[in-house]
């Protein structure tokens, strides 16, 4: 009989301590929590879903509990390839890199957790639609070249669209408040980017030729400079020369031995000749 009463005391031990765990849940900060009984919603005496804000809170053992981050967080229009593939307006297929950012808001708690079972692939689904249907409606103005040219010149309409479509839909249907949608890139078709490399290349060639054509006319305006400085400066010291000779010359002259010295460096020069041509009346004679 005292075992039995041992063992009854201690199972109920067990169980009180196992329904005191299950009676407290915790919400952390930046999160909301709620409560469901058998996959409803714990409702306070307005009708409303009761939400709990971070701390320690009590329960019903039997309740659990649901704790939602109200973070804000980041969406991506798809998370392998980041963008999609939309139709503009004139039929062109352009491909569109986009992300969404959002949060969970309060009040919109029992929509984000009942209303779908995962909000965030349905919002994925609700974002793409937008994106697409958006960019499809977006018209060209006359002065634009292209559907492609009108959504690249006016990317932050595009996305202020896609926001304003986004924002409403988003709330109702998922409780989600849309903080903003950030538009990427947007980029060409493919048998544009074809044409737009092909300029690319063209233009890169064209300024490496300009750039050499230009280093060799500068290296030719160089050397041309060059040259002319080396012919200032001959020239310069021929001056130099024949002004120095023509002292020279006037001060023997004034001395009265220029006559002298015009025969003394006749005969040097005829010294170190192999040949001379003399000129006479009769026969030339030549010496060696």
């Amino acid at each position: 009989m005292t075992s039995l009463v041992i063992g009854a005391l201690i199972g109920a031990a067990l169980v009180a301590v196992y329904l005191l765990l299950r009676a407290g849940f915790r919400v952390d900060n930046g999160s909301v929590g709620v409560l469901t009984i058998f996959g409803r919603f714990v409702r306070g005496a307005d009708g409303k879903v009761r939400t709990f804000g971070p701390g320690l809170h009590w329960k019903a053992p039997w309740a659990s509990p649901v704790v939602v981050s109200l973070a804000e967080r980041s969406l991506a229009l798809d998370e392998k390839s980041k963008s999609i593939e939309a139709l503009a307006a004139d039929g062109t297929r352009i491909r569109v890199n986009v992300r969404l950012r959002y949060r969970v808001t309060e009040p919109g708690v029992a929509r984000f957790i009942a209303d779908a079972k995962d909000a965030v692939e349905h919002l994925t689904g609700l974002f793409q639609v937008t994106v697409r249907e958006q960019v499809a409606r977006f018209a060209q103005n006359p002065d634009e070249l292209s559907a492609y040219t009108s959504l690249r010149l006016r990317m932050h309409e595009l996305q202020q669209r896609i926001h304003d479509a986004m924002r409403q839909a988003a709330l109702d249907e998922y409780g989600i408040a849309v903080v903003s949608v950030d538009l990427l890139q947007i980029d060409p078709p493919e048998e544009l980017v074809d044409a737009l490399n092909a300029v690319i290349t063209a233009e890169s060639e064209a300024r490496a030729l300009v750039s050499r054509t230009e280093l060799q006319a500068q290296q030719r305006v160089l050397g041309a400079e060059q040259a002319v400085a080396i012919a200032n400066a001959h020239a310069l010291a021929q001056e130099a020369e024949i002004q120095t000779v023509g002292i020279e010359l006037a001060t023997l002259a004034d001395r009265g031995v220029l006559r002298d010295y015009v025969q003394r460096r006749q005969i040097e020069v005829l010294g170190e000749s192999n040949r001379v041509y003399m000129n006479h009346t009769t026969t030339p004679s030549v010496r060696s």
